[in-house]
């Protein structure tokens, strides 16, 4: 009987948090997102990351997160490139998690382009 008791205890704890762990994810963000900021090397303990970010000027907010910056996946020798700039980047985001950082945003990459300033408008010559 006493088995059964500590059985049904580990089971409960088990179950809860799982919940809790689905839970810490926060609000999914559906279809594809665009940001702005300056794309960086990162390094994280245990090397639980890409190795790439975009920082952005401002807070932004994806699924309710407001976040400095988020990590992004990619192709490696096209990030290499942009190494440092200001770039624009469309894809999706997923969670992943780790031991060290239990849930974090990911920007799957579709397309990363250099960001250009836009073109101001020259007066006309009267």
């Amino acid at each position: 009987m006493k088995k059964i008791v500590i059985l049904m205890a580990m089971l409960s704890l088990a179950i809860g948090g799982a919940c809790l762990r689905v839970a810490a994810q926060g609000t999914p963000v559906e279809g594809t997102v665009e940001a702005t900021g300056n794309l960086v090397k990162v390094m994280a303990v245990g090397a639980e990351t890409s190795g790439w970010a975009v920082e952005f000027e401002k807070e932004v907010s994806f699924g309710g997160n407001g976040v400095h910056s988020i990590e992004v996946e990619g192709d490696a020798k096209k990030l290499g490139k942009l190494e440092n700039k200001k770039v624009v980047v469309k894809g999706t985001i997923v969670h992943r998690s780790g031991v060290e950082s239990k849930d974090r945003m990911v920007l799957m990459v579709q397309k990363i382009k250099e960001w250009k300033a836009p073109v101001a408008e020259t007066p006309s010559a009267y």
